[in-house]
């Protein structure tokens, strides 16, 4: 097998796991309890939405040759499945942290209004202020990132999470995939659509479909379910993986 069969190998599984997870949503009857959208069972669905929403566009940015933009997109997948992770092993403690989380980035925001544009004026400007004064037990609150929740989840796959990461960010190393080297006559060129290798498309969509992967494990467990179609698609998952690592790089 070429690495372009392999690269739509690949592209065909990513695509096929669509469906997996939309089969996530109608497994379980879950009802609204006095928690509501906090129940940790919805922050699942929620996530289970997010992460089928993100497969969808790193799919599309990979068939359009967007490869940088296409590992951004998987890289939430990680975030995703680490964020599930937690609600599994910690339940509504983890929720609790969310919670912290969130309060704590709106009062950083609500500040940085104050403090960059002088704030809201008159009534707008008066309740923003008795907001915080109101929520004020969240001004020290920890923050999540993803290596702590990572850890928290008791996820080994950090790395990987890292490595995607790379390209997120404006470095020598990751501008160099747009710059050609000087013609004759000793000018460069810059290339605003630079060709891909499929083995850099066959690494991502193998990070990617790893990342769904876990978070539809996640989701199932969250809801009781016992998600064989997810357990046949992480066998699939591991015989084309296995496969992979046999064919050499071009």
């Amino acid at each position: 097998m070429s690495e372009a069969e392999l690269r739509a190998k690949w592209l065909d599984f990513a695509k096929r796991l669509y469906p997996i997870g939309m089969g996530i949503f109608g497994g379980t009857s879950v009802t609204v309890t006095q928690q509501g959208t906090a129940d940790i069972r919805m922050v699942g669905l929620m996530l289970l939405a997010r992460t089928l929403s993100n497969l969808k566009a790193a799919i599309a940015l990979t068939e359009g040759g967007f490869i940088v933009e296409a590992k951004v997109i998987a890289r939430c997948c990680f975030e995703n499945s680490y964020w599930v992770g937690a609600f599994v092993k910690e339940g509504d403690k983890f929720r609790t942290s969310m919670v912290q989380h969130e309060m704590r980035h709106k009062r950083m925001r609500a500040q940085t209004i104050f403090s960059t544009t002088g704030g809201f004026k008159g009534e707008i400007g008066d309740n923003l202020r008795q907001w915080m004064r109101d929520h004020k037990q969240y001004e020290d609150s920890p923050t999540l990132d993803p290596k702590a929740v990572c850890e928290r989840a008791g996820n080994k796959s950090y790395m990987f999470y890292q490595h995607l990461s790379w390209d997120a960010h404006p470095s020598i190393e990751t501008l160099n995939r747009y710059y050609e080297p000087p013609d004759a006559d000793g000018a460069p060129g810059i290339d605003v659509h630079p060709v891909v290798r499929s083995a850099e498309v066959i690494e991502m969509l193998n990070l990617l479909c790893l990342a769904v992967i876990g978070v539809f494990f996640g989701v199932g467990d969250l809801l009781g379910q016992e998600n064989t179609p997810t357990g046949t698609m992480a066998a699939e998952y591991t015989t084309l993986t296995e496969h992979t690592g046999r064919v050499p790089a071009v």
